[in-house]
């Protein structure tokens, strides 16, 4: 299993991706990498917040089982995560099969948000 910290890197990582593709924006192609990455980032920041609490992650991509997991330990998460998870979530499961990702520019700026404030 990976650490708290590997986690953590991990995230920043897609952090960095998602910032050098919106460089590309609005191709198609930079903006189905940046939500996935997005995506990504988010879900190995839940993660991380998790182990850091003592407790393992639940196996899944699904950024609303991981934002429960993270209230029922008391990890304080964004108001913001309820209304972007199943997108979030989408974006992940979608993006690598589906050359057309539904994106909404405000839906990834509160992305970005969520992330940073995690």
């Amino acid at each position: 299993m990976q650490s708290a910290n590997d986690f953590l890197t991990l995230a920043e990582r897609d952090h960095k991706a998602c910032i050098k593709m919106e460089e590309d924006f609005p191709d198609e192609y930079a903006v189905t990498a940046a939500s996935y990455h997005i995506q990504q980032a988010v879900e190995k920041a839940l993660k991380g917040l998790i182990l850091l609490n003592g407790e393992t992650p639940e196996f899944t991509r699904n950024i609303a089982k991981l934002s429960v997991q993270c209230d029922r330990i008391g990890v304080a998460l964004p108001e913001q995560i309820d209304d972007i998870a199943d997108t979030l979530t989408l974006w992940e499961s979608t993006s690598r099969y589906d050359p057309f990702v539904s994106f909404t520019k405000n839906k990834y700026e509160t992305a970005k948000t969520v992330y940073n404030e995690l």
